[in-house]
């Protein structure tokens, strides 16, 4: 027997069973609730691979079984040794005997191993279902309402209703079950709710009309386990990443939205950062780019607002007019920032604890300094804060050229490179006329991309 369906057992005895200290509830009973049953029809803990086998030999000779053996039975259709469900030839003759017992104990046995084991691959699974539709009425409260209101017991209908339902009440499906009296935490916590979730996150995808920050809200209520940083259902990585992402295939939010939405999926455990964690992005390529492009701008912020944040200069507003045009212009493709432990403090401060940079990890830099990492073109820019210099290397591919999205640099790597020096360096003066340092940077960036801009794009 797995230990998923112990645990399912031993849950029952622990709301049904007598406790050894009556004064103290159960914790599981304060924190999931209680289903409404009798003492008779909670299944004990017994050997359900002995029952599953010695059931399927009763079945075989054609014997009928009593009410008992068929609460028991209801418990041995997947996961013990002979599983039950998997044999056609055991499974039509015990449904067929309950359907006949219509036995209120084993009909809310059945209904509740159909719940917490839903997949719909199992074998056996429609046939189990068209049972339990023909006994709801038997098994009572909760089921026979859930089945009236939102079909359960249809393999199909049943997790598309309750999808519908949590996305129109704005709740997760696990409360929507619960508020119809459904409130035993292995049936909320998995096999007929990942699908529930799974359709609503497909509609929240689809649904560009939903408003932002109640998009960001709405997904992490339906998907994230608690405060933790655990999906409720790992394999629903991708569905949280388009719900969140995709509507804005064609348009960009605000930053707050962006920045919030980047902050929740860079914490999440089998997400991340896709600039640094790219492998668990791969089966979300549209997900990925529209990610990676936010990223992208948001490095581009965090070097220009925590700099001047940290260390303001009359002469920044000259570097951020310029980087803006140049982003703004489809020039960089992909910008990572390194900085001192200052200014990683403002960055996650700015941006949210989960906001992904570099720091400095030797190297003489002076306090609140910063680089900007671009890739433009082929190449590489490390733009230094202050009065550091912009320095260009042709082929970022060249071994010995500086690689965004590493942890940390050492300051000197970034000033000369590994063997590879760069090919341009531009002091950051002066800042007008024809002399101007942002002419020969826009010339620079022309030739590694082909791309021409006016200094007027460029230019306070």
């Amino acid at each position: 027997m797995s230990a998923h369906l112990k645990e399912a057992i031993a849950e029952l005895v622990i709301r049904h069973g007598v406790p050894a200290r009556p004064s103290t509830p159960a914790q599981i009973e304060i924190t999931a609730g209680k289903l409404r049953e009798t003492d008779r029809d909670a299944p004990r803990t017994k050997d359900y691979d002995a029952i599953s086998e010695q059931l399927a030999l009763t079945l075989s000779k054609g014997d009928r079984i009593t009410g008992r053996q068929a609460r028991d039975g209801a418990w041995c259709l997947w996961q013990t040794r002979f599983a039950i469900a998997a044999d056609p030839a055991t499974l039509k003759p015990f449904l067929g005997q309950l359907r006949e017992l219509k036995h209120k104990g084993a009909s809310r046995a059945l209904a509740l191993s159909y719940l917490i084991s839903f997949h719909e691959d199992r074998p056996g699974l429609s046939a189990v279902a068209a049972t339990l539709r023909d006994l709801a009425a038997v098994a009572g409260k909760p089921f026979d309402t859930l089945e009236e209101k939102f079909r359960i017991f249809d393999i199909n209908d049943g997790p598309r209703l309750i999808g519908e339902a949590a996305l129109a009440q704005r709740k997760s499906p696990r409360i929507v079950l619960a508020e119809q009296g459904l409130q035993m935490e292995l049936v909320l916590g998995g096999g007929f709710v990942e699908p529930c979730a799974r359709r609503v996150l497909e509609r929240v995808a689809e649904d560009k009309r939903l408003p932002s920050l109640e998009r960001i809200d709405f997904v992490k209520l339906i998907s994230v386990n608690g405060e933790t940083k655990r999906l409720n259902f790992p394999g629903h990585k991708d569905l949280v990443a388009n719900a969140l992402l995709l509507p804005y295939a064609n348009q960009r939010p605000d930053e707050v939205i962006r920045d919030r939405t980047l902050d929740l999926l860079i914490s999440l455990e089998g997400v991340g950062d896709p600039r640094t964690r790219s492998g668990n992005w791969a089966s979300m390529p549209r997900s990925r780019d529209i990610a990676v492009s936010w990223l992208t701008e948001q490095a581009l912020r965090q070097f220009l607002d925590v700099v001047e944040e940290v260390n303001p200069n009359e002469y920044w507003h000259y570097r951020r007019t310029f980087w803006e045009a140049m982003h703004d212009g489809d020039a960089i493709s992909a910008a990572w920032v390194v900085m001192d432990r200052e200014g990683a403090r403002e960055a996650r401060r700015r941006f949210g604890k989960n906001t992904g940079f570099a720091q400095f990890t030797s190297g003489a830099v002076q306090a609140g300094h910063a680089v900007l990492l671009l890739r433009i073109g082929e190449g590489v820019c490390a733009e230094w804060s202050f009065n550091g210099k912009c320095r260009f290397w042709q082929d970022a591919q060249r071994q010995g050229a500086p690689r965004l999205y590493d942890d940390g640099y050492d300051a000197e790597f970034l000033r000369t490179g590994t063997r590879y020096p760069p090919m341009l360096e531009i002091t950051h003066y002066p800042h007008t006329g024809p002399n101007a340092w942002q002419h020969l940077a826009a010339r620079q960036i022309q030739g590694m991309t082909g791309m021409r801009f006016s200094p007027k794009e460029y230019m306070p």
